[in-house]
């Protein structure tokens, strides 16, 4: 995206600036690999002949040749008044990004083998973690370098917009007062002047960036005096903020104060008779429960006390009750063997004839 482009015009005008929005081209960079992850894992699904790996440097250049081709066709359709193409050529320039993955949608879709298109295949879960590895299988290669790729996504992205809103259509008799435009071209790459961000993008992206570094240095959102960076800021309203907000430090006694945490010498000298009274109603009232707690062990006491002699008295009714039992059962014992040898008495008085 950076080489100079010398381009023969009829206005004499030969020198294009041509530089892309960096992040949209990098979007469509990564879109792009996606595609011929995808086309190289549909077209040979099943197959035992073949492997992803196998076909991608093919489909490698046929992509990228029908994506370029398709793109140049639609434009120049539209500026030749043959089909309506203007939904999509006003996405093409508004969401270039969509736009591009329609494309490869299609391109892929004519790349899918028999068995790619058995139903429920397209969304099953092996088929996209076979996308995903093979992703990570290209990137780990370099099989398709980042470079080349955004070259590739540069080429279609001017294509595409026709209303320059993502490149910079600025031509130039001289390379000289080309390479000056560029200094000060709003595509031109730049970095964060934030200390620490490491971040570079098109100057047109400068005040968004500016906007969420997580460096950018800030005013205390609390309106201390400190300034803080953006990623440090919850911490330091959090913590040290002088004007972070406390409760007093007597609010379990009764005093429910909260104020910036720099002014708690000054809350407690003002209101020092103030939490003097708090404490020593706390105290009253701890007394007050001391002696509400003594009297209740008290009663406790007392109770179990009770419960312990009306225990040892049932004890000993029981005890008297079971000796007075078993005395009548021995008496009954007795009565019932005295009767016994009368009987058998009897019984040989009258086998003897005595009776």
């Amino acid at each position: 995206m950076e080489n100079l482009e010398c381009t023969v015009g009829k206005d004499g005008l030969n020198f294009q600036c041509n530089l892309c929005d960096s992040d949209v081209v990098h979007s469509m960079a990564e879109i792009l690999l996606r595609g011929l992850a995808t086309a190289s894992v549909d077209s040979t699904t099943g197959d035992i002949f073949k492997s992803p790996s196998s076909v991608a440097i093919g489909m490698k250049s046929e992509l990228a040749e029908y994506l370029i081709q398709r793109s140049m066709t639609l434009v120049r359709e539209a500026v030749d008044g043959g089909e309506d193409h203007s939904e999509q050529l006003i996405k093409a320039s508004t969401m270039p990004t969509e736009f591009l993955s329609d494309l490869i949608d299609g391109f892929v879709a004519s790349k899918r083998n028999l068995l790619s298109h058995v139903s429920g295949f397209l969304s099953s879960e092996t088929r996209l973690n076979k996308i995903k590895d093979f992703i990570q299988k290209l990137e780990m290669e370099n099989f398709w370098a980042p470079d080349v790729r955004e070259a590739t996504a540069g080429t279609i992205l001017k294509s595409i917009d026709m209303k320059c809103i993502i490149h910079c259509p600025e031509r130039f008799d001289t390379q000289d007062k080309l390479a000056e435009h560029r200094n000060l071209c709003r595509f031109r790459i730049v970095n964060c002047k934030n200390d620490g961000c490491l971040a570079s993008f098109s100057a047109n992206h400068i005040e968004k960036h500016d906007s969420v570094c997580p460096f950018k240095v800030l005013p205390c959102e609390q309106l201390c005096e400190q300034h803080v960076m953006r990623c440090e800021m919850d911490r330091h309203c959090a913590s040290v903020c002088p004007m972070k907000l406390i409760n007093c430090p007597f609010y379990q006694v009764g005093c429910e104060s909260a104020f910036p945490q720099c002014v708690l010498d000054k809350h407690c000298s003002e209101r020092l008779q103030i939490h003097l009274m708090y404490i020593l109603e706390l105290t009253t009232r701890h007394d007050a429960f001391v002696n509400d707690m003594n009297q209740r062990l008290h009663l406790l006491e007392k109770a179990q006390s009770l419960n312990e002699l009306s225990g040892a008295l049932d004890n000993r009714t029981l005890t008297l009750t079971a000796k007075e039992q078993e005395a009548k059962i021995k008496k009954l014992e007795q009565d019932l063997k005295v009767q016994e040898t009368k009987l058998k008495k009897l019984e040989s008085e009258f086998k003897s004839g005595k009776v």
